[in-house]
């Protein structure tokens, strides 16, 4: 059974149809030319590259064969000629027709009051008081000693008595906030405990009736008849689901089969994609991995082997101000490299650093710093644990590290 297939469902008809002899797919990506079959000229219409043709008028499939009128047929009406941007910007007239409209325009109040361009002139004889630097019309008023807030809402303000509440309640509706309104109704029950209204019934299913709105009582859809023309123009506008779109041709199961034909010759898709090199030209290129930019090779001198061209990335040849300024870009050389964060430290969410732990320190600080966090010994052992940690640091100085005195720890907490 090795390279062969078994029909599970002999009794049923294949779907499909057989491949042509002659048939490739590298015969469907390069065809020959003068070969493709064209549409038949009454599809043509149908077709989406009809509609998309520029320089012409798109018609409805419908009317395109139909008889058109003779002559010079034009529809619609013609528009009459509107006026020039030209004439209406040239309005204000020159010379002495300026000179003449401006005597005409003398008699109109609103030109003496209100000139065009100019600030109106009221001609009003202000005293001269009022033509000093800081005088103001009208008269200051002094400060009040409430303020709105106190006016709107007194707060020793007393209540209406009762009898005075329940006139205004009657004759204005002035119910108090959240006050229940009493229309001295003669109910047969209590009003404060009885409800009105009737408990609806809580109907089942109904994201099924939303979800299939045309369901019946009876769980059957709903048979709606409309119109024939309603329906084929929604075969052809819209896109069925899971079916191809009706295109209104004349007959659907035409059994026309476009494509050219398959030749002898058997090449694959995969073919197709990576064609047939050979062996040199899968070969690398010989300037792969190299420089082709003149200028930009570099190509070393004879005693320059070692040499290393460019900066580093991390600058520690330049001096760093006493106080850098937040602005700066610059790397000084004490920033974290990209490895710190991709990988943070053990304490980095803690503000501290490798640095910190490597920093030679006194006796006096080392002691703080492990007493701080419940470490605490006798003069004599820490002095022999402190004597420890400076034969690890391989210093002569009275000074180690925490990461060295960690270390000396680890070796003699067991020791009293």
């Amino acid at each position: 059974m090795s390279g062969k297939t078994r029909d599970y469902f002999g009794t049923l008809k294949s779907a499909g149809r057989t491949v042509l002899k002659e048939e490739s797919a590298s015969d469907c990506i390069q065809p020959v030319q003068n070969q493709v079959p064209e549409t038949p000229p009454h599809i043509k219409k149908y077709r989406k590259s009809y509609k998309h043709q520029h320089g012409c008028a798109i018609l409805h499939p419908g009317l395109v064969d139909a008889p058109k009128p003779q002559g010079n047929w034009l529809y619609g009406k013609k528009t009459d000629p509107s006026d020039k941007a030209g004439d209406l910007f040239k309005q204000q007239p020159e010379g002495i027709k300026e000179l003449i409209n401006e005597i005409n325009e003398q008699k109109y109040a609103s030109h003496i009051k209100e000139p065009l361009g100019t600030m109106p002139t009221r001609n009003y004889n202000w005293p001269e008081e009022s033509k000093s630097d800081g005088f103001a019309f009208g008269q200051k008023i002094p400060p009040s000693e409430f303020t709105a807030k106190e006016v709107v809402f007194p707060p020793d303000a007393k209540r209406d008595e009762e009898s005075v509440r329940l006139m205004y309640l009657k004759s204005h509706g002035n119910f108090e906030a959240g006050e229940q309104k009493n229309r001295e109704y003669k109910w047969n029950v209590n009003p404060n405990e009885y409800r009105f209204g009737k408990k609806d019934e809580r109907e089942q299913e109904q994201m099924k009736k939303i979800l299939q709105h045309e369901l019946t009582q009876n769980q059957y859809p709903k048979t709606t008849i409309i119109s024939k023309h309603q329906e084929d123009w929604k075969n052809y506008n819209e896109d069925p689901l899971g079916k191809p779109k009706n295109l209104a041709q004349i007959n659907s199961r035409m059994p026309a089969i476009f494509g050219e034909t398959k030749k002898d010759e058997q090449w694959t898709a995969g073919q197709c994609i990576n064609g047939q090199p050979t062996q040199k030209e899968v070969q690398p290129d010989i300037d792969l991995g190299k420089a082709t930019k003149f200028g930009f090779r570099n190509q070393t001198k004879q005693g320059d082997e070692t040499r290393a061209f460019g900066v580093p990335t991390i600058r520690n040849d330049i001096v760093k101000t006493g106080m850098k300024s937040v602005a700066d870009p610059q790397n000084y050389g004490d920033e974290v490299p990209a490895v710190a964060l991709l990988f943070p430290e053990k304490f980095s969410h803690m503000g501290l650093t490798e640095q910190d732990f490597l920093m030679l320190r006194n006796k006096k600080d080392i002691k703080q710093i492990f007493e701080s966090i419940g470490i605490k010994y006798g003069i004599g052992k820490f002095e022999g644990v402190f004597k420890r940690a400076k034969e690890i640091q391989n210093t002569f100085d009275d000074k180690v590290s925490v990461k060295a005195f960690q270390l000396a720890v680890q070796e003699m907490h067991h020791i009293d």
